[in-house]
């Protein structure tokens, strides 16, 4: 497979910390340097999943977000939520923060755990003591982009926005959502301002990328940064998405007890991601019986292979994280996921999906607007 650690979501957020005088870790993006230069107020707006193969299916060429698009970025690898916000809120890759999926495998507790939420993907339960921080926060805490900015340079105000829930005080609709944002930007000469929001991911999850619901929230979210822009001159806004998305089927590995019963830990990482951890003597046979069901869909690497081709990022890893990757590692190659229906309590069989190897759930579109 073909790795694309490259002008991505982290060089970008690398860009953003060299113009606000903070160190970067990785390489910057040239072009988005040169946007950049000359501008006190700058702020990242990120509606989630709304990658380019999704941007250029419901917006027209002379829409305002893609009339102002500038570059093609690449998102993180897996291209999945976890992993790319938390990429471009670090400036450092998946290997580097520890996050590299929705869930991944905790050896200390023997469990896939969601990294968002503390609880066991498999059982559900939540594995998070009163009194103590999230699991994921203990063992792969990481330092926002906000503070090393703020560290650098006092003078620049920080802000993170994001949708309610996520954040306790965040916005519970886009109109609020531009209160808060014009409100941020009011308080400093100087400011940084990252708007999350989670749709249209949800609803492509829910109802697939072609879906009028899908359609109809693109347009709202062109509403909003248009709006947003009008009402803030001197300001640059950048907008871009964690990954694009893809219509998905999926793939049952319990139909084939031959292979699934080679396993010792449930199936791991991302649906279309996955991870397995193999009988210490049965390797070769799961990775022949691997590519005689699922070849055509998957490409399959050893662990040692996907350390060699950095698929998670360039860096030192994180600690503990390489035992999140098994033996094995399945990416999809096509629309099809593939999971263990005998692991898990509840399953969502998506519409739309994405976390796996397609040039439209990596690729990110990038517009800039001044006024």
């Amino acid at each position: 497979m073909k790795v694309y650690n490259e002008n991505s979501l982290v060089n970008l957020s690398n860009s953003i910390l060299k113009h606000f005088g903070a160190t970067p870790f990785h390489d910057t993006i040239p072009l988005i340097d040169e946007k950049l230069k000359g501008h006190k107020k700058v702020v990242v707006i990120l509606f989630d999943g709304m990658g380019t193969n999704i941007v250029r299916k419901h917006l027209k060429a002379s829409s305002f977000i893609r009339s102002h698009y500038v570059t093609t970025i690449n998102s993180t690898f897996p291209p999945t939520t976890a992993a790319a916000t938390t990429a471009f809120l670090t400036g450092k890759y998946p290997i580097e923060t520890g996050w590299i999926a929705w869930a991944t495998y905790f050896k200390d507790y023997d469990r896939n755990v969601i990294l968002f939420r503390g609880v066991d993907y498999n059982t559900e339960e939540n594995l998070n003591k009163e009194g103590e921080i999230n699991i994921t926060d203990r063992y792969y805490p990481t330092k926002k982009i906000f503070e090393l900015i703020e560290n650098a340079n006092p003078r620049v105000k920080c802000t993170n926005i994001l949708r309610f829930p996520i954040q306790n005080d965040g916005p519970k609709s886009l109109r609020s959502g531009l209160k808060k944002l014009k409100n941020a930007l009011s308080q400093s000469e100087e400011s940084f301002i990252y708007f999350y929001w989670d749709s249209p991911d949800y609803e492509m999850h829910t109802y697939g990328i072609d879906s009028v619901v899908t359609h109809y929230q693109v347009h709202l979210a062109q509403r909003f940064i248009k709006k947003a822009v009008k009402q803030n001159p001197n300001t640059l806004f950048i907008s871009i998405a964690d990954h694009g998305h893809i219509n998905v089927k999926f793939l049952d590995m319990c139909e084939h007890e031959d292979i699934y019963s080679l396993l010792i830990h449930p199936i791991t990482l991302e649906k279309r991601t996955a991870s397995f951890f193999i009988k210490e003597d049965k390797k070769e046979l799961f990775a022949s019986l691997f590519n005689k069901y699922y070849g055509e869909h998957f490409e399959l690497l050893t662990k040692e292979e996907v350390l060699k081709t950095n698929l998670f990022g360039l860096g030192e890893p994180a600690k503990g994280v390489i035992d999140s990757f098994g033996d094995f590692i399945a990416i999809s190659k096509d629309e099809y996921c593939i999971y263990a229906s005998k692991e898990l309590k509840h399953l969502d069989k998506f519409k739309g999906h994405h976390a796996g190897g397609t040039k439209e759930e990596r690729e990110i579109d990038v517009s800039i607007y001044t006024k």
